[in-house]
């Protein structure tokens, strides 16, 4: 394992896509959201996930230079149409937008359609944090969930993010799939050659597997309920913002042919105005001695402490920016390769 600071990695990214012709704007959103997510230890969603956008740019999937247009619909509502460009753009842009909205009218939300790929969505919730308000993320994918009582898969696994500001310490988030584990964390075991765990996988005829080989379909948590909330947030992203839904939402992976399509991703961003309900100071002073009172419960295992969501994530970031992100051998040598192909500094 390589331990490589995140200062590193973030300007060979942005050194990346300036040969690729990426405005910068849109590299510069990009490149935060891969880091930030590794630093959270999304090691799945993070800087592994960029050799994948380099391909989609080369095949001519993603839009380097989009227009990019916002139309209000309402006095806290609006429709972003993102041009085909990073999903990690547009979801920053539609949050902001959604930030705005809400400073005028106490909540905005921001449907956004012609999008990509957007990777952990604790990136644009977070956004919302900075300004003492609450975000809320929501994208659709892949059809991979298996369904309850079927042998095939029929939504994605669809995350949703929940993040609020905190007084002392990062915002608490929530930020899940609606399956045990996601394609792409998937896709890096096996890439590492490692089994699975048992029940959280099937192959294609819904039959549980630990092969990462033959996995081809993702079980929902809680099952129906998972499967439930995946529905959900398929209406938020598609019927919302005229983007495909269940089967028809498009593939992230696949041959040159594949590569060559448009997402056609939606995905929807709430943030809310905090003293529009009650004090600000107060709220953050309240959750703060909630997440207190929740670590000093008494834990069942002495050297396993009960924890608030998110707190493995602030713990693995503050360790990262200390020591670095650390990165297998075979993904340190793509991003020297990388850097050797476009004839910029390596890590």
């Amino acid at each position: 394992m390589n331990y490589i600071s995140h200062k590193n990695i973030t300007r060979l990214i942005l050194d990346v896509l300036k040969e690729l012709k990426v405005e910068d704007k849109i590299a510069k959103y990009t490149a935060d959201g891969l880091v930030e997510s590794s630093l959270r230890g999304i090691d799945s969603h993070g800087i592994r996930l960029f050799f994948h956008y380099v391909e989609a740019v080369k095949s001519g999937r993603l839009n380097t230079n989009p227009k990019i247009n916002f139309t209000k619909t309402s006095s806290s509502t609006g429709i972003l149409d993102a041009d085909h460009t990073f999903g990690h753009a547009a979801g920053i842009i539609a949050m902001n937008y959604s930030i705005q909205l809400a400073n005028e009218s106490g909540s905005g939300h921001v449907a956004v359609k012609n999008s990509s790929h957007c990777g952990a969505l604790a990136y644009y919730a977070h956004e919302a944090c900075k300004n003492d308000m609450i975000g809320v993320a929501y994208t659709h994918a892949t059809s991979r969930l298996r369904s309850p009582g079927g042998q095939q898969s029929f939504f994605g696994n669809n995350p949703i993010c929940f993040a609020a500001p905190m007084k002392e310490e990062e915002p608490f988030c929530y930020d899940g799939a609606n399956s045990t584990i996601t394609f792409n964390e998937v896709r890096r075991c096996k890439d590492l050659n490692q089994t699975l765990p048992d029940g959280v996988v099937a192959d294609k005829n819904g039959v549980i597997t630990c092969d990462p080989n033959e996995a081809e379909q993702l079980i929902p948590i809680g099952d129906y309920k998972g499967f439930g909330l995946s529905m959900v947030v398929d209406i938020f992203c598609g019927l919302m913002t005229g983007m495909p839904v269940g089967k028809d939402v498009t593939k992230m992976f696949g041959d040159e042919d594949i590569m060559k399509e448009k997402r056609y991703l939606g995905q929807f961003y709430s943030a809310y105005k905090i003293d529009s309900f009650v004090s600000k100071d107060e709220f953050k002073n309240r959750l703060q001695n909630l997440a207190i009172s929740l670590r000093s419960e008494p834990s069942l295992e002495n050297d396993v402490p009960v924890m608030v969501p998110g707190d493995p994530e602030k713990k693995n970031k503050k360790a990262r920016i200390e020591y670095g992100i650390p990165i297998p051998d075979a993904d340190y040598n793509k991003f020297n390769k990388l850097a050797k192909q476009f004839n910029v500094e390596g890590i």
